[in-house]
């Protein structure tokens, strides 16, 4: 585990086969963690829109395991294709090819916005 001012990073290695006992670790996990923070007087702010959660590993490995949902505290968390940490998308092998294609679609993004503020411009310019 990896805690940080304003989240926390848990990684658990297992095998496939170890699958719901890791599921069951990373719970647990999280139940001590709440319950450090409380008793120093902190509390764990748990949002299942900004907890994401994946299995990390090879497709082969990935495509085997059959957990989709795993039950944290008060929370039903759904495994997901990829996950953003530190502003880099990330996906289940470790390819980039998310992050590469969101930061694609940003730069078409702003260019498309440019291109108005440009054209406005040039009709401003125009008209006087």
């Amino acid at each position: 585990m990896h805690q940080f001012a304003d989240y926390i990073h848990v990684h658990a290695y297992m095998t496939v086969i170890n699958a719901a006992s890791a599921v069951d670790r990373f719970a647990t996990c999280l139940t001590d963690v709440d319950a450090w923070l409380r008793a120093s007087r902190l509390r764990l702010t748990l949002n299942s829109t900004k907890i994401q959660l994946m299995w990390l590993g090879s497709s082969q490995h990935v495509i085997k395991l059959d957990i989709t949902h795993v039950h944290v505290l008060s929370l039903c968390l759904i495994v997901q294709d990829t996950a953003r940490d530190l502003a880099v998308d990330i996906d289940s092998q470790l390819s980039l090819l998310a992050h590469i294609t969101a930061v694609c679609r940003n730069g078409y993004y702003q260019l498309r916005q440019l291109w108005q503020a440009v054209w406005f411009c040039l009709k401003m310019l125009v008209r006087h």
